[in-house]
Parts: structure tokens; sequence; C-alpha cells
């Protein structure tokens, strides 16, 4: 079967850009190895988003402004709040049942059609252009044409075997950000919890006018330290890292931290899921001996699978760096704006890599970066897209990559009107359609 783009991944990122592209007159095929949609947010349970703003200006709408409207609309989230750790801007908690719920709804809605449980095993390729892509399903291998194709893959699985250049980690040794098994936790006194922190104001990093309404947690550091002075906690962390949950009894655990495992290697990925659910076991033991506000609690949900930072980087036209990021840099072609921190966590230590960053952090993404080097109708989103590993630790998260989804959906279904490839389309009409979306894509927009 031919379609006009065929969208391989339905995390944040595909999802968007399986949206855009139906809305600008392609018709779609949105690819999923699993049986839900929402990628990571879903299967990894990473939330809340952040950031949506920056300088309490919202820097990213259009679709994905739209899929927060409406979880808001049907109580399935907070909207945008005030980071209580101060970090970013604003952090966005959502209720991980009600997400599944409502991009299953949009796919219904805007007519997607939809492919589940099914993973991209081959590329049809004539000479430098992908044309379609085979996949392993319960019903067999099937294939698919497409004029174009879009890798939201996260691990850039489409572009590898396309041949496309790419490179894994740090410069330095190679090595990629941890991965993470975040848990969610019932029962907690969260109150407890907040008289502890008012009584303890020099042990958390908090927002200066923090009112300790929603709860955001990073600091316990002083207990991180008792607990590993007595051989109760050997994770590679130095803190606490929890949010609220919808739910006034309910957080979000962000603790378990595993290092030295690649996430492209099959063996070392099972190893990882094995370590992550091992890790689990020692910090929800650790946080009903140590952490006021545990003492009753119990562990609600555990992800379907680890949380991944980092992988591939696809080699593009264009690779965005570190002085791109911290030296807000503008690019003709910028497609979305993104805002959150440079924010590593340690490949091989218990710590938060942070860079000196004003309070302004806005800088604009080329569409030359979802390009793939060398390679004519694939298009890249997502955290794979074409970055170094710094500057990678900025874009990476939901927002950024909902942002990106929606460009890269709106460049592919343009460039499908205009009968030319994403390379050699007008970048002008892509930014064009995506302004008449909502989206902002310049700095000069917003400031």
């Amino acid at each position: 079967m031919l379609y006009d783009v065929i969208v391989c991944g339905a995390g944040p990122s595909g999802m968007t850009a399986a949206i855009s592209a139906k809305r600008n007159g392609a018709s779609v095929l949105l690819i999923e190895a699993s049986g839900l949609l929402g990628g990571a947010n879903v299967l990894s349970l990473v939330g809340p988003w952040m950031t949506f703003s920056n300088v309490h200006e919202q820097i990213i709408k259009g679709i994905a402004a739209e899929i927060v409207h409406k979880m808001v609309d049907e109580g399935y989230s907070l909207g945008y709040i005030p980071d209580p750790l101060g970090f970013c801007d604003t952090i966005t908690p959502f209720d991980v049942e009600g997400l599944k719920a409502v991009l299953f709804a949009y796919v219904k809605k805007e007519k997607i059609d939809l492919l589940l449980h099914a993973r991209v095993i081959d590329v049809q390729r004539v000479e430098n252009s992908i044309k379609g892509v085979k996949v392993m399903t319960k019903s067999g291998i099937l294939e698919f044409s497409a004029t174009t194709v879009i890798d939201a893959t996260g691990d850039g699985d489409v572009a590898k075997l396309m041949g496309c250049d790419s490179f894994y980690g740090r410069d330095s040794d190679h090595a990629a950000q941890p991965m993470t098994m975040i848990f969610h936790v019932a029962n907690v006194k969260l109150d407890k919890m907040r008289e502890y922190m008012r009584l303890h104001p020099d042990d958390f990093v908090l927002r200066k006018d923090y009112d300790f309404g929603y709860l955001g947690v990073s600091g316990f550091f002083a207990n991180v330290k008792k607990a590993r002075a007595n051989h109760d906690f050997d994770i590679s962390r130095d803190r606490v890292l929890l949010f609220q949950e919808m739910r006034n009894d309910q957080v979000s655990v962000n603790m378990t931290r595993v290092q030295n495992l690649s996430g492209l290697d099959a063996f070392e990925l099972s190893q990882a899921e094995i370590e992550g659910r091992e890790q689990i076991q020692i910090v929800f033991s650790f946080l009903k001996k140590y952490i006021p506000g545990f003492e009753d609690s119990y562990i609600l949900r555990t992800p379907h699978q680890i949380g991944i930072r980092e992988t591939r980087h696809i080699i593009g036209d264009y690779l965005i760096d570190l002085a791109d990021v911290l030296e807000l840099r503008q690019f003709d072609d910028s497609i979305c704006l993104s805002g959150f921190p440079v924010d590593i966590h340690s490949p091989n230590g218990n710590t938060l890599d942070l860079f000196q960053q004003k309070d302004d952090k806005t800088f604009e993404i080329p569409l030359r970066a979802l390009l793939p080097k060398g390679i004519e109708n694939l298009i890249v989103t997502g955290r794979c897209i074409s970055a170094t590993h710094e500057a990678a630790a900025s874009l990476r998260v939901s927002p950024t990559a909902m942002a990106l989804g929606e460009a890269a959906g709106t460049l592919a279904a343009v460039a499908k009107k205009s009968h030319l490839s994403p390379r050699l389309t007008d970048y002008h009409l892509v930014q064009k359609a995506l302004v008449a979306q909502g989206q902002i894509i310049k700095r000069k927009e917003y400031v």
C-alpha cells in the first residue's frame, strides 16, 4: 500500500508528526512497535512534561499545546504550572491513563491509519532514497511504500537501516546518559514531607517563591548520605527526585540509574530492564525507611519498559552543538523553539552535570537538523535528531519532541504538495504552515 507519509514510532514526536501530516492533506500510516500510543510518556512513565515555557512566556504551542488543553479539559492534567524546583520555567503533570485515552481518540478523529505491534526491520531503498519500510507483525512481514518516511523511533532505527551516519554518546568516551526506570508510589503522606522540607530548606533545590503547594522534590541529600553510610542505598544518585501525580497521595519517583549499558544492544537492554527493576526495590525500601511520608506507602505502578535518554544521534545537514544552545543562536530555517536546560545525568557518576545558563534559554532548531545527510525522503524527529551529546541533553524532552514532530509532519506534507523531496522543499512554506497551526518558530515572535 502506498502512503504519502509513513511515521515510524508513536511517541510524543511521532504522534504530532502524524497529526500534522494528516491535517496538511497527506495520507498517513502510523507504525508503533508496542500496543500503546505516547512512547516514553506511557511506556516508561516519563513525566511531568518539561517545559513548554521560558522566562514566563510560552514557546511551544501548536499541536502540543492543543493536546495539553485537551488533557486539562478532560481532567487529566494540571496544565502549565511553575516548576517547584526552579530548574525550568514550567512543568505539566499529566495522568498516564488519561494520555493513553486522549492519544487514541486523536488517531480516530484524524482518521490516521494505525498499525500497532509492528517493528520496522528493513527499508525499501532505491539509491539514496527511502521508498518504504518492512515491518514484522503477528501476520508476518508486511511492506508499505511512501513518498516520505518519518523516523520517530527515538533510536533512529529507520535511519540506521538506511545507512545514515550517526554517533553514540559523548565525544570523549562515547558513553551515553544512563537509563532510568521511573515508578509511581501511592498512599504517600505529602503533608508530612512538606513539613520536613519547611524545616530543612537547605537540603533541597527549590524555586525561590515556592509555596509548598504542588509537590516537587529534588533533595533529601543528607538522608541519601545517611542511607549510603548505612549500606542501605548503593545507587548512583545523590538525591531524591520525585513529583506529585494528579492524585494528592501519589508521586512519580525518578531515582533509578542504570549506567554503562547500551539501549541499542539487545542483551544489554535486557540487562538494563533487570537492573532497573532491582533498583526500584532498593529505592522504595530506602524511601520507606528514610523519607518522611512514605512509611505506609506502596508501589502503584511500574513501567512497561525502562526509560532511555540517549542512543544514536543521526548526523544531518546541520549538527546542533552546545554553543548553539548556550548562545541562543538563531537560524533562517528554524522550525521550532526549545528552552529546557542542558541536563546531563552523568553516564558514570551520581550527579547531574549542568552548564552555566542565563534565565533566557530559548534557542531555535533548524529544519536541516531533521534531514539525514546524503539521504532523500527521510526525516528524523525526536531525540535522535542531529545534535551533539550536550545539545541533545537539552532538546530531548517531550515538549520539544512534540514541536519537532509537528515540524516533521508539516515538512513531509508540504514536500508532497510541492512534488519535491524534503531537502529541496522551500522551508519558508513549512514555516508558514507551522505558524498557521499556532506554532512558534522564531525567538523574535515571543521576545
